[in-house]
């Protein structure tokens, strides 16, 4: 009896827990519901960097073209193009021995360059003996000092009307309506900048004299008679290491000074923007970007300067040097990048770019725009 009683208990106890159990089972049987993935973050290249071979050298100033970059190689034995999307380097034009690319420009929508023993050639997309030449400066009864110095750059008017083609002295061309009409000249040694503007008037700049030359100027322009054809001459005390022209205003750097002139030009009155604080520091190089400047800068070492304006305003950060993410083949720790360029600049996407005769850095701290083959890793080119 006893036993009956224990068990009629025991089970009266499961069947209420079973019964509790069905009342905490949610309507219907649905399954809880499950959490929301997490979504993930990724982290922009800020930074890519190619190592070049010693067969490539890339020199002098670069030229932009809506899809690519082109750089002058090996003293004009040929151009390379990098392409702005994909990041895909390639020997885009052979130069030679006795017919060497000195300069190159792109006005948007053709490459120029200087040939020596050629002249100012316009390519066509297909190879250079092809390429019409538009000034011939081989022939030495012209008078024109293209026969005989080697140039260094092209550079365009923002209208894209006068084309400018500087090294050794100065050559302005007149590009309206598709002709190709020389303007003047301006016979110099050393020139390391130009800049060419809307009226036909231009800037040449050397290590030691700015020289304002205007549109009304005359045909052959001498730099031992200042007032001859206009020019006006500009001598500068320290060697300048670094000009560009934006907004109308003249930027350049000498010693540890960064400063700036308005324009026009008939009367430079520098105004300093920024001074690096000991006597032994040095500009070697400056840009500037749509939302940033960056700045080489020099003291026993190696070091930069960036703002994160494009007018100098705010605080610039002062760093040893541009940290990546990019790992060190051998010790495996992030790759912090020290090294000289001999160009700095921004191309239209925002990206900054680093190049010198061994090496080529892509950086943008918002993260890279294109380039995708070279983003966040060390690329060799070996040149082929």
């Amino acid at each position: 009896m006893k036993r009956s009683i224990i068990l009629l208990c025991l089970i009266a106890m499961a069947c209420l827990t079973i019964s509790a159990q069905v009342k905490k089972r949610p309507a219907g049987n649905k399954p809880a519901a499950k959490s929301a993935p997490v979504k993930k973050t990724t982290t922009p290249a800020t930074f890519a960097i190619v190592n070049m071979d010693s067969d490539v050298s890339l020199e002098k100033p670069l030229a932009e073209g809506p899809d690519a970059l082109y750089f002058i190689n090996q003293l004009g034995r040929s151009v390379l193009a990098i392409d702005k999307k994909t990041g895909n380097i390639s020997q885009y034009l052979p130069g030679g021995r006795d017919k060497m690319i000195t300069a190159i420009g792109h006005d948007g929508k053709d490459l120029y360059m200087m040939v020596t023993n050629v002249g100012l050639v316009r390519y066509d997309g297909k190879s250079r003996e092809t390429s019409p030449c538009l000034f011939p400066t081989s022939d030495f009864g012209k008078g024109v000092i293209g026969h005989q110095h080697e140039f260094r750059g092209i550079t365009f008017s923002p209208n894209k009307r006068w084309l400018v083609a500087y090294g050794t002295g100065a050559l302005l061309f007149d590009m309206e309506g598709g002709q190709c009409k020389f303007v003047r000249q301006y016979d110099s040694n050393g020139i390391q900048n130009a800049f060419v503007f809307d009226d036909g008037g231009m800037l040449t700049i050397t290590t030691s004299e700015i020289v304002a030359v205007p549109p009304t100027a005359g045909k052959d322009i001498r730099p031992y008679k200042e007032v001859e054809g206009g020019a006006k001459i500009y001598k500068v005390k320290s060697d300048i290491m670094a000009t560009t022209v934006k907004d109308g205003t003249l930027y350049g750097c000498w010693n540890r000074f960064l400063a700036k002139t308005p324009l026009p030009w008939q009367d430079i009155k520098w105004e300093l923007v920024y001074q690096l604080e000991s006597e032994d520091n040095r500009f070697q190089n400056f840009a500037i970007g749509p939302k940033s400047i960056m700045a080489e800068c020099e003291e026993y070492g190696q070091y930069y300067v960036e703002w994160s304006s494009s007018d100098f305003t705010g605080t610039p950060a002062i760093k040893a040097g541009l940290k990546t993410t990019i790992k060190h083949p051998v010790f495996g720790t992030p790759i912090e990048q020290k090294r000289n360029s001999d160009q700095l600049y921004y191309d239209q996407q925002g990206n900054l770019i680093m190049y010198g005769y061994s090496n080529l850095d892509i950086y943008n701290p918002d993260g890279i725009k294109g380039y995708t083959s070279l983003q966040n890793k060390t690329t060799k080119f070996n040149g082929e």
